[in-house]
Protein backbone atom coordinates (compact mmCIF):
# COMPACT_ATOMS: atom_id res chain seq x y z
CA UNK A 1 0.00 0.00 0.00
CA UNK A 2 1.03 3.26 -0.42
CA UNK A 3 1.85 5.61 1.82
CA UNK A 4 -1.09 8.11 2.85
CA UNK A 5 -0.80 11.65 1.98
CA UNK A 6 -1.32 14.19 4.78
CA UNK A 7 -4.98 14.70 2.55
CA UNK A 8 -5.99 11.67 2.86
CA UNK A 9 -4.66 10.72 6.35
CA UNK A 10 -6.26 14.03 7.73
CA UNK A 11 -9.76 12.24 6.34
CA UNK A 12 -8.82 8.98 8.22
CA UNK A 13 -8.85 10.69 11.29
CA UNK A 14 -12.27 12.52 10.76
CA UNK A 15 -13.82 9.37 10.17
CA UNK A 16 -11.86 7.75 13.16
CA UNK A 17 -13.19 10.45 15.40
CA UNK A 18 -17.14 10.39 14.13
CA UNK A 19 -17.05 6.52 14.43
CA UNK A 20 -15.58 6.47 17.72
CA UNK A 21 -17.95 9.57 19.07
CA UNK A 22 -20.58 7.86 17.56
CA UNK A 23 -20.03 4.62 18.94
CA UNK A 24 -19.02 5.91 22.64
CA UNK A 25 -23.07 7.21 22.45
CA UNK A 26 -25.06 4.55 20.55
CA UNK A 27 -22.96 1.34 20.11
CA UNK A 28 -20.75 -1.12 22.12
CA UNK A 29 -16.97 -1.70 22.46
CA UNK A 30 -17.01 -4.21 19.60
CA UNK A 31 -18.52 -2.28 17.33
CA UNK A 32 -16.62 0.42 17.23
CA UNK A 33 -13.29 -1.59 17.27
CA UNK A 34 -15.01 -3.62 13.47
CA UNK A 35 -15.78 -0.08 12.12
CA UNK A 36 -12.38 1.06 12.99
CA UNK A 37 -11.18 -1.55 11.15
CA UNK A 38 -13.16 -1.71 8.47
CA UNK A 39 -12.27 2.10 7.72
CA UNK A 40 -8.29 1.36 8.31
CA UNK A 41 -9.16 -1.99 5.53
CA UNK A 42 -10.58 0.67 3.21
CA UNK A 43 -7.66 3.29 3.44
CA UNK A 44 -5.47 0.24 2.82
CA UNK A 45 -7.26 -0.88 -0.18
CA UNK A 46 -9.03 1.81 -1.57
CA UNK A 47 -7.75 4.94 -1.03
CA UNK A 48 -8.51 6.47 -4.88
CA UNK A 49 -12.22 5.58 -3.92
CA UNK A 50 -12.41 7.28 -0.10
CA UNK A 51 -10.93 10.52 -1.65
CA UNK A 52 -14.00 11.50 -2.90
CA UNK A 53 -17.04 12.15 -0.46
CA UNK A 54 -17.40 13.77 3.20
CA UNK A 55 -15.56 12.31 5.52
CA UNK A 56 -18.98 12.31 8.03
CA UNK A 57 -20.82 10.51 4.88
CA UNK A 58 -18.28 7.52 4.71
CA UNK A 59 -18.76 7.44 8.66
CA UNK A 60 -22.04 6.67 8.28
CA UNK A 61 -21.88 4.27 5.62
CA UNK A 62 -19.40 2.39 7.42
CA UNK A 63 -21.35 1.96 10.20
CA UNK A 64 -24.61 1.35 8.16
CA UNK A 65 -22.93 -1.30 6.29
CA UNK A 66 -21.07 -2.57 9.48
CA UNK A 67 -24.97 -2.74 11.05
CA UNK A 68 -26.68 -4.09 8.06
CA UNK A 69 -25.42 -7.58 9.03
CA UNK A 70 -24.65 -7.58 12.40
CA UNK A 71 -29.03 -6.90 13.16
CA UNK A 72 -28.23 -3.13 14.38
CA UNK A 73 -31.48 -2.15 13.46
CA UNK A 74 -33.20 -5.17 14.81
CA UNK A 75 -35.02 -3.87 17.56
CA UNK A 76 -34.92 -7.40 19.31
CA UNK A 77 -31.19 -6.93 19.45
CA UNK A 78 -28.54 -5.17 21.17
CA UNK A 79 -27.13 -2.67 20.68
CA UNK A 80 -30.39 -0.99 18.25
CA UNK A 81 -30.97 2.02 16.44
CA UNK A 82 -33.21 2.96 14.03
CA UNK A 83 -31.65 3.77 10.27
CA UNK A 84 -32.99 7.21 9.91
CA UNK A 85 -31.63 8.08 13.29
CA UNK A 86 -28.06 7.35 12.70
CA UNK A 87 -28.08 8.92 9.60
CA UNK A 88 -29.30 12.19 11.56
CA UNK A 89 -26.24 11.55 14.36
CA UNK A 90 -23.86 12.03 11.17
CA UNK A 91 -25.37 14.46 10.12
CA UNK A 92 -26.68 13.09 6.63
CA UNK A 93 -29.93 12.42 4.34
CA UNK A 94 -30.65 8.82 4.14
CA UNK A 95 -29.85 9.04 0.33
CA UNK A 96 -26.27 9.81 1.10
CA UNK A 97 -26.31 7.17 3.83
CA UNK A 98 -27.80 4.66 2.21
CA UNK A 99 -25.48 5.49 -1.25
CA UNK A 100 -22.37 5.06 0.88
CA UNK A 101 -23.38 2.39 2.82
CA UNK A 102 -23.49 0.18 -0.56
CA UNK A 103 -20.60 1.55 -1.54
CA UNK A 104 -19.07 -0.08 1.63
CA UNK A 105 -20.05 -3.21 0.94
CA UNK A 106 -18.97 -3.59 -2.44
CA UNK A 107 -15.98 -2.20 -1.80
CA UNK A 108 -15.27 -4.46 1.31
CA UNK A 109 -17.37 -7.18 -0.37
CA UNK A 110 -19.66 -7.47 3.39
CA UNK A 111 -22.14 -9.60 3.32
CA UNK A 112 -23.62 -12.08 5.64
CA UNK A 113 -21.66 -14.70 5.06
CA UNK A 114 -18.31 -12.23 6.17
CA UNK A 115 -17.30 -13.84 9.30
CA UNK A 116 -14.34 -11.58 9.79
CA UNK A 117 -17.11 -8.68 9.81
CA UNK A 118 -19.56 -10.40 12.35
CA UNK A 119 -19.32 -9.44 15.63
CA UNK A 120 -19.18 -12.36 18.27
CA UNK A 121 -18.23 -14.90 15.60
CA UNK A 122 -14.66 -16.67 16.68
CA UNK A 123 -13.23 -18.25 13.87
CA UNK A 124 -9.43 -20.03 13.02
CA UNK A 125 -6.39 -18.49 11.98
CA UNK A 126 -3.54 -20.72 10.40
CA UNK A 127 0.06 -19.39 11.40
CA UNK A 128 1.09 -18.18 8.09
CA UNK A 129 0.24 -14.89 8.15
CA UNK A 130 -0.37 -12.74 11.09
CA UNK A 131 -1.79 -9.36 8.60
CA UNK A 132 -4.19 -11.77 6.95
CA UNK A 133 -6.50 -13.24 9.74
CA UNK A 134 -8.22 -10.79 10.18
CA UNK A 135 -10.81 -12.94 8.56
CA UNK A 136 -9.66 -16.24 11.44
CA UNK A 137 -8.71 -16.22 14.83
CA UNK A 138 -6.30 -18.99 15.82
CA UNK A 139 -2.74 -20.09 14.75
CA UNK A 140 -1.70 -23.42 13.82
CA UNK A 141 1.17 -25.02 12.61
CA UNK A 142 0.58 -27.97 10.68
CA UNK A 143 3.32 -29.12 9.85
CA UNK A 144 4.33 -30.39 13.60
CA UNK A 145 2.09 -33.58 13.61
CA UNK A 146 3.83 -35.63 14.82
CA UNK A 147 3.55 -39.89 15.11
CA UNK A 148 2.17 -40.51 18.70
CA UNK A 149 5.24 -42.89 20.71
CA UNK A 150 2.38 -45.03 22.01
CA UNK A 151 0.56 -45.91 18.76
CA UNK A 152 2.61 -46.09 15.57
CA UNK A 153 -0.57 -45.02 13.46
CA UNK A 154 -1.73 -42.50 15.15
CA UNK A 155 -0.71 -38.70 14.68
CA UNK A 156 -1.03 -36.00 16.97
CA UNK A 157 -3.22 -33.19 16.38
CA UNK A 158 -1.50 -30.21 15.31
CA UNK A 159 -0.55 -27.66 17.59
CA UNK A 160 -3.10 -25.02 17.61
CA UNK A 161 -3.32 -21.54 19.76
CA UNK A 162 -6.09 -19.54 19.69
CA UNK A 163 -5.83 -15.49 19.59
CA UNK A 164 -8.21 -12.73 20.22
CA UNK A 165 -9.89 -11.41 17.15
CA UNK A 166 -9.30 -7.78 18.61
CA UNK A 167 -5.25 -8.53 18.78
CA UNK A 168 -5.61 -9.53 14.96
CA UNK A 169 -7.70 -5.68 14.32
CA UNK A 170 -4.74 -4.12 16.40
CA UNK A 171 -1.98 -5.76 14.02
CA UNK A 172 -3.65 -4.35 11.00
CA UNK A 173 -3.67 -1.10 12.49
CA UNK A 174 -0.38 -1.29 13.28
CA UNK A 175 0.79 -2.23 9.85
CA UNK A 176 -0.99 1.04 8.78
CA UNK A 177 1.05 2.79 11.49
CA UNK A 178 4.29 1.31 10.05
CA UNK A 179 3.70 3.00 6.68
CA UNK A 180 3.59 6.40 7.66
CA UNK A 181 5.91 9.05 6.79
CA UNK A 182 6.74 10.43 10.47
CA UNK A 183 6.07 9.58 14.01
CA UNK A 184 3.35 11.79 14.38
CA UNK A 185 0.96 9.40 12.64
CA UNK A 186 2.87 6.17 13.45
CA UNK A 187 2.15 7.02 17.40
CA UNK A 188 -1.15 8.37 16.89
CA UNK A 189 -2.56 4.71 14.76
CA UNK A 190 -0.04 2.89 17.12
CA UNK A 191 -2.11 4.52 20.39
CA UNK A 192 -5.54 3.46 18.17
CA UNK A 193 -3.76 0.09 18.59
CA UNK A 194 -3.83 0.17 22.17
CA UNK A 195 -7.09 1.33 22.35
CA UNK A 196 -8.21 -1.70 20.34
CA UNK A 197 -5.90 -4.64 22.45
CA UNK A 198 -4.08 -3.45 25.28
CA UNK A 199 -1.21 -6.16 24.55
CA UNK A 200 -0.14 -4.91 21.27
CA UNK A 201 3.61 -4.95 21.57
CA UNK A 202 4.50 -3.00 17.96
CA UNK A 203 2.57 -0.30 19.85
CA UNK A 204 5.02 0.21 22.24
CA UNK A 205 7.51 -0.11 20.50
CA UNK A 206 6.61 2.70 17.86
CA UNK A 207 5.92 4.94 21.12
CA UNK A 208 9.54 3.70 22.48
CA UNK A 209 10.55 5.87 19.00
CA UNK A 210 9.76 9.38 20.50
CA UNK A 211 12.53 11.54 20.52
CA UNK A 212 11.79 13.62 23.42
CA UNK A 213 11.69 10.44 25.62
CA UNK A 214 14.49 9.78 27.90
CA UNK A 215 16.18 6.67 28.06
CA UNK A 216 14.43 5.55 30.97
CA UNK A 217 11.17 5.92 29.95
CA UNK A 218 11.86 4.28 26.51
CA UNK A 219 13.31 1.38 28.60
CA UNK A 220 9.79 1.13 30.52
CA UNK A 221 8.37 1.45 27.19
CA UNK A 222 10.19 -1.45 25.40
CA UNK A 223 9.76 -3.21 28.95
CA UNK A 224 6.22 -3.18 28.42
CA UNK A 225 5.99 -4.30 24.90
CA UNK A 226 8.01 -7.67 25.75
CA UNK A 227 5.37 -7.90 29.01
CA UNK A 228 2.48 -7.31 26.17
CA UNK A 229 4.05 -9.85 24.23
CA UNK A 230 4.06 -12.49 26.72
CA UNK A 231 1.01 -11.81 27.48
CA UNK A 232 -0.55 -12.34 23.99
CA UNK A 233 1.29 -15.88 24.33
CA UNK A 234 -0.34 -16.22 27.71
CA UNK A 235 3.08 -17.44 29.57
CA UNK A 236 5.07 -15.22 32.28
CA UNK A 237 7.88 -17.52 31.92
CA UNK A 238 9.43 -18.55 28.52
CA UNK A 239 10.73 -21.71 30.10
CA UNK A 240 7.46 -22.76 30.76
CA UNK A 241 5.98 -22.41 27.79
CA UNK A 242 5.33 -25.12 24.88
CA UNK A 243 8.24 -25.19 22.25
CA UNK A 244 5.90 -25.27 19.49
CA UNK A 245 4.22 -21.97 20.45
CA UNK A 246 7.83 -20.43 19.87
CA UNK A 247 7.67 -21.56 16.01
CA UNK A 248 4.22 -19.47 15.07
CA UNK A 249 4.24 -16.39 13.59
CA UNK A 250 2.21 -15.06 16.59
CA UNK A 251 5.56 -14.81 18.64
CA UNK A 252 7.23 -13.15 16.32
CA UNK A 253 6.22 -9.90 18.56
CA UNK A 254 8.11 -11.13 21.28
CA UNK A 255 11.01 -11.57 19.75
CA UNK A 256 10.70 -8.45 17.78
CA UNK A 257 10.17 -6.64 21.36
CA UNK A 258 12.92 -8.00 22.87
CA UNK A 259 15.59 -7.73 20.24
CA UNK A 260 14.36 -3.93 20.68
CA UNK A 261 14.79 -4.01 24.55
CA UNK A 262 18.44 -5.39 23.94
CA UNK A 263 19.92 -2.94 21.53
CA UNK A 264 18.82 -0.11 23.75
CA UNK A 265 20.28 -1.46 27.27
CA UNK A 266 22.82 -2.33 25.27
CA UNK A 267 23.48 1.53 24.48
CA UNK A 268 22.55 3.07 27.48
CA UNK A 269 25.70 1.11 29.64
CA UNK A 270 23.29 -2.12 30.73
CA UNK A 271 25.30 -4.63 28.47
CA UNK A 272 24.88 -7.63 31.08
CA UNK A 273 21.05 -7.45 30.28
CA UNK A 274 21.35 -6.58 27.13
CA UNK A 275 23.19 -10.07 26.25
CA UNK A 276 20.96 -11.81 28.64
CA UNK A 277 18.29 -10.62 26.18
CA UNK A 278 19.72 -11.65 22.84
CA UNK A 279 20.41 -15.40 24.47
CA UNK A 280 16.82 -15.53 24.93
CA UNK A 281 16.26 -14.48 21.71
CA UNK A 282 18.46 -17.64 19.92
CA UNK A 283 17.18 -20.12 22.46
CA UNK A 284 13.07 -19.63 21.87
CA UNK A 285 13.84 -18.25 17.93
CA UNK A 286 16.03 -21.06 16.43
CA UNK A 287 15.66 -19.36 13.11
CA UNK A 288 16.79 -16.22 14.25
CA UNK A 289 15.34 -14.54 11.36
CA UNK A 290 16.40 -11.21 13.01
CA UNK A 291 19.68 -12.31 12.90
CA UNK A 292 20.27 -11.32 16.83
CA UNK A 293 23.74 -13.65 16.18
CA UNK A 294 25.48 -11.02 14.18
CA UNK A 295 25.06 -8.89 16.98
CA UNK A 296 25.84 -11.20 20.00
CA UNK A 297 28.83 -12.08 18.65
CA UNK A 298 30.27 -8.14 18.65
CA UNK A 299 28.74 -8.31 21.76
CA UNK A 300 30.65 -10.92 23.94
CA UNK A 301 33.61 -9.89 21.96
CA UNK A 302 34.06 -6.43 23.86
CA UNK A 303 32.96 -7.69 26.96
CA UNK A 304 35.61 -10.02 26.57
CA UNK A 305 33.30 -13.01 27.35
CA UNK A 306 35.10 -15.54 24.95
CA UNK A 307 33.88 -18.67 26.22
CA UNK A 308 30.41 -17.92 25.36
CA UNK A 309 31.53 -16.22 21.90
CA UNK A 310 33.30 -20.17 21.46
CA UNK A 311 30.45 -21.77 21.96
CA UNK A 312 28.17 -19.60 19.95
CA UNK A 313 30.72 -19.88 17.14
CA UNK A 314 30.94 -23.49 17.77
CA UNK A 315 27.23 -23.59 17.61
CA UNK A 316 26.76 -21.47 14.23
CA UNK A 317 30.02 -23.37 12.52
CA UNK A 318 28.44 -24.14 8.97
CA UNK A 319 26.92 -20.40 9.16
CA UNK A 320 28.04 -18.25 6.20
CA UNK A 321 27.50 -14.57 8.01
CA UNK A 322 30.21 -12.56 7.72
CA UNK A 323 29.82 -11.16 10.95
CA UNK A 324 30.07 -14.63 12.40
CA UNK A 325 33.25 -15.72 10.17
CA UNK A 326 35.21 -11.68 10.97
CA UNK A 327 34.33 -12.17 15.24
CA UNK A 328 35.95 -16.02 14.75
CA UNK A 329 39.15 -14.13 13.62
CA UNK A 330 39.32 -11.48 16.17
CA UNK A 331 38.63 -14.14 18.94
CA UNK A 332 41.31 -16.31 17.78
CA UNK A 333 43.62 -13.28 17.42
CA UNK A 334 42.60 -12.24 20.69
CA UNK A 335 43.50 -15.56 22.31
CA UNK A 336 47.06 -15.36 20.86
CA UNK A 337 46.16 -18.44 18.68
CA UNK A 338 47.62 -16.56 15.78
CA UNK A 339 47.96 -19.22 13.12
CA UNK A 340 44.61 -20.75 13.69
CA UNK A 341 43.48 -16.87 13.18
CA UNK A 342 45.53 -16.66 9.92
CA UNK A 343 43.41 -19.31 8.55
CA UNK A 344 39.84 -18.19 9.76
CA UNK A 345 40.60 -14.32 8.32
CA UNK A 346 41.88 -16.61 4.74
CA UNK A 347 37.96 -18.26 5.10
CA UNK A 348 36.87 -15.02 6.20
CA UNK A 349 37.94 -12.94 3.39
CA UNK A 350 36.82 -15.67 0.79
CA UNK A 351 33.37 -15.26 2.33
CA UNK A 352 33.60 -12.19 1.88
CA UNK A 353 35.97 -9.86 0.64
CA UNK A 354 34.47 -6.23 0.93
CA UNK A 355 34.79 -6.44 4.66
CA UNK A 356 38.50 -6.04 4.78
CA UNK A 357 38.78 -2.26 3.53
CA UNK A 358 35.98 -1.36 6.18
CA UNK A 359 38.36 -3.05 8.38
CA UNK A 360 41.69 -1.16 7.24
CA UNK A 361 39.63 2.18 6.71
CA UNK A 362 39.82 2.32 3.86
CA UNK A 363 36.17 2.94 3.26
CA UNK A 364 33.55 4.68 5.29
CA UNK A 365 30.22 2.69 6.40
CA UNK A 366 27.88 4.88 4.23
CA UNK A 367 24.66 6.94 6.44
CA UNK A 368 21.79 5.17 4.91
CA UNK A 369 22.30 1.31 5.35
CA UNK A 370 20.92 -1.45 2.76
CA UNK A 371 17.93 -3.23 3.65
CA UNK A 372 18.27 -6.45 2.28
CA UNK A 373 21.36 -8.32 2.05
CA UNK A 374 23.31 -10.67 0.25
CA UNK A 375 26.10 -13.46 1.69
CA UNK A 376 29.28 -12.26 0.12
CA UNK A 377 27.68 -8.44 -0.82
CA UNK A 378 28.90 -5.24 -0.61
CA UNK A 379 25.55 -4.88 1.27
CA UNK A 380 26.79 -7.60 3.77
CA UNK A 381 30.04 -6.02 4.66
CA UNK A 382 28.39 -2.52 4.76
CA UNK A 383 26.21 -4.09 7.47
CA UNK A 384 28.71 -5.86 9.41
CA UNK A 385 31.04 -2.98 9.24
CA UNK A 386 28.16 -0.71 11.03
CA UNK A 387 27.84 -2.50 14.29
CA UNK A 388 31.13 -4.42 14.30
CA UNK A 389 34.49 -2.44 13.78
CA UNK A 390 34.81 -1.23 17.63
CA UNK A 391 35.99 -4.79 17.83
CA UNK A 392 38.65 -3.94 15.14
CA UNK A 393 39.85 -0.96 17.13
CA UNK A 394 43.31 -2.36 17.73
CA UNK A 395 46.50 -1.14 15.52
CA UNK A 396 48.45 -3.88 15.72
CA UNK A 397 45.76 -6.07 14.99
CA UNK A 398 44.60 -3.91 11.45
CA UNK A 399 48.27 -3.96 10.76
CA UNK A 400 48.13 -7.47 10.59
CA UNK A 401 45.16 -7.45 9.13
CA UNK A 402 46.70 -5.84 6.00
CA UNK A 403 49.94 -7.94 5.64
CA UNK A 404 47.80 -11.09 5.48
CA UNK A 405 45.45 -9.64 2.93
CA UNK A 406 48.25 -8.60 0.82
CA UNK A 407 49.55 -12.32 1.41
CA UNK A 408 45.81 -13.79 0.40
CA UNK A 409 45.97 -11.31 -3.31
CA UNK A 410 49.33 -12.34 -3.98
CA UNK A 411 48.62 -16.24 -3.63
CA UNK A 412 45.21 -15.27 -5.87
CA UNK A 413 47.35 -13.51 -8.45
CA UNK A 414 49.72 -16.16 -8.86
Amino acid sequence: MQELSNVIASKYEEIIEKIKSFSGEYLNEEYKNICVIATETLFQDCEEQLKKGKSFSWAAGIVHAIGTINNLFDSKEEPYIKATDLYKAFGVSSSTGSSKSKEVKNLLGLSNESKQWIIGKSTDIISNSMLEAEREAAATASNLAQKDESTENEKKEPFKFAVHKSFIMSQRIIDFAWKQKNYKNRSKYAKEALDVYEDCADAYIILSKDSSLNDTQRKELLEKAVKAAQNLLRINNLEDAQPELFKLKIAEPLFGAKYNLATHLWKIGEKESAIDQAFDILKYNEQDNLMVRSLLVNWLLIEKRYAQLKELLEKYEKDNLAALHYSKVVLLYKTNEIKAAENALRRAYKRNPHVIPYILKQKRVPSSLPHSIRFGSEEEAIRYADMGLAVWDDSNMIQWVKEKKNDFDMINFN
